[in-house]
């Protein structure tokens, strides 16, 4: 049994190392390239999604990325053949396009010349080639990506069929020019816009494809020659033609996104003179004529889709950023004399994210939460290349939807554990919600079954009512999940689990009204802050307030075995204070207070040694007051250290002195935590043993659940602190929260959907040992948000 429970894993250390030495490799490797290997991209952070694409928080966006490009696999190439009519010149090898907003004027038989409606898009331009060029650059982006990162050459394969049908066939090929490019029927003489330069920004992000796809055997080094040519044309006649030049004299976000195909195309042709041009004259020439020193985009402000462009436009500002480090130059802190910057434009910006659209004192007619959720990713990207925007950073997380099959994972982010364990939770969860449905279809008998709870000893999986003390920590961790992911499917799961939880606000006969209220209906309504949650909270108070005795000054714990307890107090009842002190908080109402208080009191009092352990049972005379007998029920012996009771006495002084800021509670908070964790036989991964006091040790079974609550509490108790003593609990509690993730997960897919293995229940009844159980899975993912926050500040 005990080897399940070796810190050593010989296995993996040498994956360690081999990992090391991977990524030693690479860092050689990505000195040697080119320097213009990727613009947008960074080949070092692909190569180190490469190295772990399965990891949890690169899965789901990796299985979204190989399922797409496999049905790419049989599609027909697109070229600029295939659209329905000729450009003016008669040539369809001449790209053609209809500009976006201009439709058929109603006054005229033939409905020429066309009239702009800014904002509402035309759908006659999906007839012509614009649509067809934005397809073909989207999948030999997604074909590409699919071979990079899975080395199956069917991908690359495919994506070079692309490029060359649309590029490079005499028979197919697009000419390298937009001059038919946002054609306004009726204007012109039918010829195109400077406007239409735009319509080829897709190609900016294809050409880092492109430049992966160069590795692979498909793409051959005629093909590279070739489309480097193409774009070199291409760029001559952006650089050249009056439609260029006048597309680069503009004042908005077309002469940034004409700058950034300038410099893309450049670096991707061997023209770096012509890339550091620009960058070096970007500055003055755009970000000081387009954001005013408040940080407002005028031209973009007078659209209907004011945000939107807004962002749209700082977006081609941080993929030039990008290109320009790829060179050496660094533009994106450049500030004008007045206080103009790219920084001042993203904080205008910021200042309106969570925020309802009636907020923003611009017009935006449509997509509100789709821009907000694109402004999210280009936080995260700023804070990238700007490390000390931490606040970029914090609205990022505090504000983005995870949708964790978005490619931005595979592109951009750089997952820390937490992100790696939420993402794990994302598919256990998912597979303990169909679990739990299907056993509860499976049930034969009378009781209403609620949640899940452990794995029984024959492998099944248990289901409670919802008056098992349990019974709220599943809809928890899925309010955990909601909280993390800001993703409506997580919170639509969590108030199904929790409504039926209600009637429990009536249930006069425990004391865990505080675990089974609080981490459901106050979680909710902490996230939400909906009154319907708030009633439950403060009903349940008021009955959790009915277990109170004056004479002895404490909450009543279990109503069993009254032939040997009278009045028996438990130290897991400290975490039902919370329950209290939040309703007083809510109400106004101090008698739940100070009842809270009084029984922090009697506990300090009664329930631990002179070594700041904890009894698990104190008994007390109800007409006296005084103490009957102090025990245990769940641990080895009386005098012995039960785990999960020192963690629950840690974690709950913790909460009390948080409500309370009365210094006792605090210093006995840090004296549990120092005296258990200064115990000889702690475990070196300090996952405690079920009792410290267990003789089997180092053979008695680990409890999961004990390390979770200790870490969780730790990181609050961490807060309260300072110096040697606040970065020592802090890094205590990141230390658990490793080891959990690293040692102590189930395998995804597996133990319906469980996250954490080896805990410890009832060891004296023979119950939940060695077992999954919800609890530890509700304190770890609690623990894992606190350690976010923390990293926020």
């Amino acid at each position: 049994m005990a080897s399940r429970y070796v810190n050593y894993n010989p296995y993996k250390t040498h994956q360690k190392m081999k990992i090391r030495s991977f990524f030693l490799y690479i860092a050689l490797i990505c000195l040697a390239l080119p320097l213009t290997a990727q613009s947008i991209w960074n080949r070092s952070h692909l190569e180190q999604v490469k190295a772990s694409v399965t990891a949890p928080a690169y899965a789901a966006s990796y299985e979204a990325l190989t399922q797409e490009a496999d049905k790419l696999l049989d599609v027909h190439p697109l070229s600029v053949m295939m659209k329905e009519k000729a450009p003016a010149s008669g040539n369809k090898h001449d790209y053609m396009s209809q500009a976006r907003y201009y439709w058929p004027d109603p006054s005229r038989p033939d409905g020429r010349p066309y009239v702009e409606r800014d904002g509402l898009s035309n759908p006659e331009l999906e007839k012509l080639d614009r649509v067809r060029l934005g397809q073909t650059a989207d999948r030999v982006i997604t074909l590409s990506l699919a071979w990079y990162f899975s080395g199956e050459e069917k991908y690359a394969d495919k994506a070079t069929e692309l490029l060359r049908v649309w590029f490079l066939n005499t028979d197919t090929r697009m000419n390298p020019h937009l001059t038919y490019a946002q054609v306004a029927p009726g204007h012109n003489n039918d010829q195109g816009r400077c406007y239409g330069v735009l319509d080829a920004y897709s190609f900016v992000e294809m050409l880092d494809a492109v430049q992966l796809l160069e590795d692979s055997k498909s793409f051959t080094s005629s093909d590279a020659r070739q489309l480097k040519a193409w774009f070199g044309k291409l760029l001559d006649w952006i650089l050249t033609s009056e439609q260029g030049i006048d597309e680069g004299r503009q004042a908005n976000n077309h002469s940034t996104a004409y700058d950034a195909q300038v410099i893309a195309y450049a670096l991707y042709t061997g023209k770096k003179e012509v890339a550091t041009r620009v960058l070096n004259e970007f500055p003055e020439k755009r970000i000081f004529t387009q954001i005013e020193p408040d940080g407002r985009q005028p031209h973009e402000l007078r659209r209907t889709l004011a945000f939107g462009y807004s962002q749209y436009n700082l977006r081609h500002m941080i993929d030039i950023f990008e290109m320009g480090h790829k060179i050496g130059v660094s533009i994106e802190n450049s500030v004008s004399t007045d206080g103009r910057s790219f920084y001042k434009a993203m904080d205008f910006l910021a200042q309106y994210m969570s925020k309802e659209v009636s907020d923003w004192p611009y017009k935006q007619i449509s997509d509100w939460d789709g821009k907000q959720q694109e402004f999210a990713q280009d936080l995260y990207r700023t804070w990238l290349f700007s490390p000390d925007r931490k606040d970029y950073l914090c609205i990022y997380r505090e504000n983005r939807r995870i949708h964790r099959e978005d490619r931005f994972y595979l592109l951009y982010f750089q997952p820390t554990v937490v992100d790696h364990a939420f993402a794990f939770a994302d598919v256990q969860l998912r597979l303990a919600m169909k679990s739990t449905e299907q056993a509860q279809k499976e049930y034969t008998g009378n009781k209403r079954l609620v949640a899940p709870r452990c794995i029984e000893k024959d492998g099944s999986l248990r289901l409670i009512g919802a008056r098992d003390w349990c019974s709220e920590f599943f809809p928890g961790s899925l309010w955990h999940m909601y909280a993390y992911s800001n993703e409506n499917t997580w919170r639509e799961q969590a108030v199904t689990y929790t409504w039926p939880l209600e009637e429990v606000k009536w249930h006069r006969g425990t004391h865990d009204l505080g675990f089974m209220v609080y981490c459901s209906f106050g979680k909710a309504y902490e996230l939400t802050g909906e009154q319907s949650y708030r009633d439950v909270v403060m009903q349940a108070a008021r009955t959790l307030r009915t277990r109170y005795n004056d004479q002895v000054k404490a909450i009543r714990s279990w109503d069993f075995n009254r032939q040997v307890w009278q009045y028996p107090v438990i130290i897991d009842n400290m975490l039902n204070l919370e329950l209290l002190f939040r309703a007083t908080e809510i109400s106004g109402d101090s008698a739940f207070y100070h009842i809270a208080v009084n029984h922090a009191n009697t506990t300090l009092k009664h329930h631990f040694r002179d070594d700041y352990s904890s009894y698990h049972v104190v008994d007390y005379d109800t007409l006296t007051g005084e103490v009957r007998l102090k025990g245990t029920h769940q641990g080895h012996a009386d005098d012995s250290f039960w785990s999960r009771g020192q963690a629950w006495g840690m974690y709950g002084y913790t909460l009390c002195y948080r409500f309370t800021r009365d210094p006792a509670y605090l210093r006995q908070a840090e004296a549990i935590t120092d005296f258990f964790y200064g115990l000889p036989d702690m475990p070196t991964d300090q996952v405690p043993y079920w009792d410290m006091k267990d003789p089997h040790i180092p053979h008695a079974p680990r409890d999961a659940s004990a390390a979770a609550i200790f870490a969780s509490g730790l990181y609050e108790l961490s807060t309260y602190v300072t110096g040697e003593k606040a970065i020592r609990y802090r890094e205590l509690a990141d230390t658990l929260v490793e080891n959990l993730s690293n040692d102590y997960q189930t395998a995804p897919g597996t133990h319906y959907g469980f996250l954490l293995l080896h805990s410890t229940g009832h060891h004296p009844g023979g119950d939940e040992i060695d077992a999954p159980i919800v609890y530890a899975d509700y304190y770890y993912l609690e623990a894992l948000s606190r350690k976010e926050r923390l990293a926020r500040k």
